[in-house]
């Protein structure tokens, strides 16, 4: 299933039956919607007849998506909101777009942004991956064997245990990073801040084998618990705060 809007907002949930439901709502006249669809793909493009503002362009979807089935939506403007949503692969893009997807998890989840905020929560086993250029990311309650967030202006927040036995890896080039966690967390961290500065306060223990050598504001190297989440934190010039809730 693919949804391409350029105006107006996309609000994915899942659907209680097997059957596809998609209400479109065009704004105006001059934009109309475009359907193809075979026994394994639908295709949904909001297209523009004539020169438009973005009030007449806009178009406001809202689709109830069966469990399983595999979901692409790009929106310029946005916002994008997939709600409920287990599918194989779940991928968000958008400019402006603000992207967020919850209560969901068990396959892949893609988010890309340029400047449009990014906001995860409550996805479980789920395989992530978001950037953005200069949104922000906000992370709660994620967990999965393999999470990637990345930002080059923005700022990450991550509110969560680190579930899951998995790799996490948090990174920006000048935004901040803020990780909250619960002191039962189970983790092995290393932080490192080539020009901020790196804040411990959940008050770790140093680790046993680190990769790099630990520096007193620079750099952490820290274990909470048995350690079974291995958790990287990277910024050139942004600030990184551990701590516990």
């Amino acid at each position: 299933m693919s949804i391409v809007n350029a105006y107006g907002p996309v609000t994915v949930r899942t659907s209680s039956s097997n059957q596809l439901l998609i209400s479109a709502t065009p704004h105006s006249s001059k934009v109309e919607i475009d359907q193809s669809k075979n026994d394994a793909r639908v295709e949904i493009h909001s297209h523009v007849l004539q020169q438009a503002t973005p009030a007449e362009a806009q178009v406001d979807y809202d689709v109830q998506l069966p469990p399983g089935v595999s979901l692409w939506v790009r929106s310029s403007d946005g916002p994008i909101l997939v709600t409920g949503v287990r599918a194989a692969d779940v991928t968000c893009e958008g400019e402006s777009a603000r992207v967020e997807v919850k209560d969901g998890g068990s396959g892949h989840v893609h988010v890309r942004t340029v400047t449009g905020e990014i906001v995860l929560t409550n996805l479980k086993d789920a395989h992530t991956e978001v950037a953005s250029i200069s949104g922000d990311i906000v992370v709660r309650g994620v967990s999965g064997r393999f999470i990637s967030v990345n930002t080059t202006k923005g700022k990450i927040s991550y509110d969560g245990g680190f579930e899951g036995g998995g790799e996490y890896v948090l990174s920006t080039h000048s935004g901040d990073i803020n990780v909250a966690m619960p002191s039962d967390a189970s983790v092995e961290i290393s932080a490192r801040s080539v020009m901020g500065t790196v804040e411990d306060s959940a008050h770790m223990q140093p680790a046993p084998h680190p990769s790099f050598a630990p520096s007193q504001g620079k750099a952490l190297a820290g274990v909470m618990n048995a350690g079974a989440s291995a958790v990287k934190l990277r910024s050139m010039t942004g600030n990184i705060t551990v701590k516990k809730k």
